[in-house]
């Protein structure tokens, strides 16, 4: 029988399509610990979506913990600030999760962890929303479910849309990642006041914090701390729960237009990290340079970390036992929008939400049989199976500039095919096929 949670409300609207994969939230019960600091940290400029920053350091100069390193450059651009207190190795490119090699700036870690002093904002609710926003935007503050958005640009009252809702995303609907769990049970009050701020510079009269049924006990420590303005609601443990597309409907029943954005419908999505960092950077004068991620999979040493931006995945893995040797992928992120990585030197970011250590499964020999499941799971209502096709034809499945690369169609194929990088083939073709034509 499934428990009742006074002050929570359940159901919601049920989006289109999804898939349930198995769990594996094993890590769920490991309480937050911290990762080692290592001896270099490697901090792209590339902080952020948007436009890369432009480093204010060079070679040879120290820096403090929480010193500004980079400055944004651009609308849709990031504040990056050391993790560590150290000296500039250099600024070179450095191997990326893209699978790029883009500029980084390298700090060789001194080890005496000097931290630049915060500014103690001690009438944090008397300053107004535009001076909340600025202290966000110089914190470095980006969205942390994954996409690294700023998050400036999304408390700037959406570019003058009126906001009448602010949902708390505490979904985490990615098999393996439980760093948001763990978030949501040991620093309940901190999420709850960073939507207070938020819903603040906004004007929103509403607050929802969005949850899966899977977290029941996380949301009674949650429902502790809660007031009035505020509402809690459970939802389905299904994926993509947490896209930020389906989970506006699933809370409000609203439709964001195609091409649109959540300030369309009225609402701005905030993950729970991101609210416990608004939390962080105006009561504690604490900036973004570390996070909480899940290590899972097959680490020999799994469980949630605070871990330094810039740490290679080498040191996080050395630290924590090294890699078993049935282990043969490295994802960052989780195993349905997560990235395999083939070079252990790419540093853990902003954006990184989690680091697993797989099996990966023989390939197998592709052959569609045209069952349709994929358009049946799919969110965004498209037919994946068409950009499969066109790619052996040299061509681009149109429709797939709408693809928010779940990977729910991939994961329900039964012949196996990774339908969701034809998808992103086919994006990425025609997104230079425009900038050819713009030029």
């Amino acid at each position: 029988m499934k428990k009742v949670y006074p002050g929570i409300s359940s159901g919601g609207k049920r989006f289109r399509g999804g898939v349930r994969p198995p769990e594996s939230k094993d890590t769920s019960t490991f309480a937050i610990s911290r990762l080692n600091s290592p001896e270099k940290v490697y901090i792209h400029l590339l902080g952020s979506a948007g436009a890369p920053s432009k480093a204010v350091v060079s070679a040879g100069e120290r820096v403090l913990k929480g010193q500004v390193i980079a400055e944004p450059v651009g609308r849709i651009s990031s504040f990056i600030h050391s993790p560590i207190s150290g000296t500039v190795q250099d600024i070179k490119n450095w191997p990326h999760v893209s699978g790029k090699r883009l500029p980084a700036i390298i700090i060789a870690n001194d080890f005496k962890d000097e931290e630049k002093p915060r500014k103690n904002l001690k009438n944090v609710q008397q300053i107004s929303p535009s001076e909340l926003v600025e202290i966000v935007r110089k914190s470095g503050i980006v969205g942390c479910g994954g996409a690294a958005f700023p998050t400036d640009i999304k408390l700037t009252s959406s570019s003058g849309k009126k906001i009448e809702t602010l949902i708390i995303n505490g979904c985490e609907c990615e098999p393996f990642l439980t760093a948001d769990e763990r978030i949501i049970f040991e620093k309940p009050g901190d999420i709850i006041e960073g939507a207070k701020l938020a819903a603040r510079a906004l004007a929103a009269k509403n607050i929802i914090i969005a949850l899966e049924e899977n977290k029941g006990r996380s949301a009674e420590k949650l429902l502790r701390q809660q007031d009035s303005r505020i509402r809690c609601v459970f939802l389905p443990t299904r994926y993509p729960q947490g896209g930020e597309k389906q989970l506006i409907f699933a809370v409000t029943g609203r439709i964001v237009p195609a091409g649109g954005l959540p300030a369309d419908a009225g609402c701005v999505v905030l993950n729970v990290q991101t609210a416990c960092a608004l939390y962080d950077a105006l009561f504690n004068g604490k900036v973004l340079y570390e996070r909480v991620v899940t290590l899972g999979g097959l680490f020999r040493k799994p469980g949630n970390l605070v871990i330094a931006s810039g740490t290679r995945l080498t040191d996080i893995i050395e630290f924590r036992g090294g890699i078993p040797d049935e282990v043969d992928k490295v994802i960052m992120g989780g195993p349905m929008m997560g990235v395999a990585v083939d070079n252990l030197d790419v540093p853990a970011s902003k954006a990184t939400s989690g680091i697993l250590l797989m099996k990966a499964a023989d390939a197998p020999d592709y052959e569609c049989i045209r069952c349709l499941r994929c358009a049946s799971v799919c969110p965004m209502n498209l037919v994946p199976r068409q950009s499969y096709f066109l790619y052996m034809k040299g061509r681009a499945y149109e429709d797939a500039v709408h693809c928010m690369e779940c990977g729910a169609c991939g994961y329900s194929c039964p012949s196996g095919i990774p339908l969701v990088q034809y998808l992103k083939w086919s994006k990425e073709k025609l997104k230079n096929v425009s900038s050819a034509a713009g030029r």
